[in-house]
Protein backbone atom coordinates (compact mmCIF):
# COMPACT_ATOMS: atom_id res chain seq x y z
CA UNK A 1 0.00 0.00 0.00
CA UNK A 2 2.91 2.40 0.99
CA UNK A 3 4.13 2.11 -2.59
CA UNK A 4 1.13 2.59 -4.53
CA UNK A 5 0.45 5.96 -2.47
CA UNK A 6 4.26 6.47 -2.69
CA UNK A 7 3.42 5.98 -6.61
CA UNK A 8 1.06 8.36 -7.11
CA UNK A 9 2.55 11.01 -5.12
CA UNK A 10 5.46 11.10 -7.48
CA UNK A 11 2.99 11.28 -10.56
CA UNK A 12 2.91 7.70 -11.02
CA UNK A 13 6.35 7.00 -11.67
CA UNK A 14 7.84 3.76 -9.86
CA UNK A 15 11.77 3.52 -9.03
CA UNK A 16 13.41 1.55 -12.45
CA UNK A 17 11.03 2.99 -14.35
CA UNK A 18 6.96 2.07 -15.68
CA UNK A 19 4.07 4.12 -15.26
CA UNK A 20 1.68 3.91 -13.14
CA UNK A 21 -1.71 5.52 -13.77
CA UNK A 22 -3.30 7.02 -10.94
CA UNK A 23 -6.87 6.77 -10.31
CA UNK A 24 -8.64 9.68 -10.23
CA UNK A 25 -11.44 9.55 -7.20
CA UNK A 26 -14.36 11.32 -9.85
CA UNK A 27 -13.47 9.98 -13.12
CA UNK A 28 -12.36 6.21 -12.06
CA UNK A 29 -15.50 5.03 -9.82
CA UNK A 30 -17.77 6.89 -12.72
CA UNK A 31 -16.29 5.03 -15.27
CA UNK A 32 -17.05 1.59 -13.43
CA UNK A 33 -20.37 2.75 -12.65
CA UNK A 34 -21.30 3.01 -16.18
CA UNK A 35 -19.97 0.12 -17.51
CA UNK A 36 -21.45 -1.63 -13.94
CA UNK A 37 -24.88 0.15 -15.25
CA UNK A 38 -24.56 -0.58 -19.27
CA UNK A 39 -24.18 -4.26 -18.29
CA UNK A 40 -26.80 -4.41 -15.48
CA UNK A 41 -29.50 -2.58 -18.00
CA UNK A 42 -29.46 -5.39 -20.38
CA UNK A 43 -30.90 -8.11 -17.80
CA UNK A 44 -34.18 -9.03 -18.47
CA UNK A 45 -34.69 -8.82 -14.09
CA UNK A 46 -36.52 -6.08 -13.25
CA UNK A 47 -34.39 -5.56 -10.38
CA UNK A 48 -31.07 -6.09 -11.64
CA UNK A 49 -31.82 -3.27 -14.50
CA UNK A 50 -33.25 -1.12 -11.68
CA UNK A 51 -29.67 -1.60 -10.24
CA UNK A 52 -28.12 -0.82 -13.63
CA UNK A 53 -30.13 2.47 -13.30
CA UNK A 54 -29.00 3.67 -9.90
CA UNK A 55 -25.41 2.56 -10.63
CA UNK A 56 -25.91 4.75 -14.11
CA UNK A 57 -27.53 7.80 -12.08
CA UNK A 58 -24.89 7.87 -9.36
CA UNK A 59 -21.80 7.50 -12.37
CA UNK A 60 -23.52 10.29 -14.29
CA UNK A 61 -23.91 12.56 -11.24
CA UNK A 62 -19.79 12.26 -10.51
CA UNK A 63 -19.30 12.55 -14.50
CA UNK A 64 -21.13 16.34 -13.56
CA UNK A 65 -19.18 16.95 -10.74
CA UNK A 66 -15.93 16.47 -12.84
CA UNK A 67 -17.52 18.33 -15.79
CA UNK A 68 -17.89 20.83 -13.18
CA UNK A 69 -14.57 21.10 -11.92
CA UNK A 70 -13.35 20.97 -14.53
CA UNK A 71 -15.27 23.70 -16.27
CA UNK A 72 -16.31 21.76 -19.30
CA UNK A 73 -19.82 23.19 -20.40
CA UNK A 74 -20.35 20.51 -23.07
CA UNK A 75 -19.49 17.48 -20.74
CA UNK A 76 -21.68 18.77 -18.00
CA UNK A 77 -24.84 19.39 -20.18
CA UNK A 78 -24.38 15.28 -21.97
CA UNK A 79 -23.83 13.90 -18.46
CA UNK A 80 -27.08 16.31 -16.66
CA UNK A 81 -28.77 14.75 -19.72
CA UNK A 82 -27.72 11.36 -19.25
CA UNK A 83 -27.99 11.74 -15.55
CA UNK A 84 -31.91 12.94 -15.96
CA UNK A 85 -32.43 10.06 -18.37
CA UNK A 86 -30.94 7.53 -15.90
CA UNK A 87 -33.43 8.36 -13.15
CA UNK A 88 -36.08 8.81 -15.22
CA UNK A 89 -35.36 5.16 -16.04
CA UNK A 90 -34.71 3.90 -12.06
CA UNK A 91 -38.21 5.41 -11.81
CA UNK A 92 -39.76 3.45 -14.28
CA UNK A 93 -38.38 0.00 -13.31
CA UNK A 94 -40.24 0.99 -10.43
CA UNK A 95 -43.39 1.44 -12.04
CA UNK A 96 -43.61 -1.47 -14.12
CA UNK A 97 -43.05 -3.47 -10.47
CA UNK A 98 -45.73 -1.60 -8.57
CA UNK A 99 -48.25 -2.25 -12.09
CA UNK A 100 -47.05 -6.24 -11.60
CA UNK A 101 -48.35 -5.95 -7.72
CA UNK A 102 -51.51 -3.99 -8.68
CA UNK A 103 -52.40 -6.84 -11.43
CA UNK A 104 -55.37 -9.24 -9.89
CA UNK A 105 -54.65 -12.74 -10.54
CA UNK A 106 -56.82 -15.20 -12.09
Amino acid sequence: MREVLRTARAGGEREGGGAVIPVDPLQGPAVVLGMAGAALVASRSQGIRRAGFGAWVVGNLLWVIYATVEGNAYMMTLFGFYWITAALGLMNTREGEDAGRSTPQD
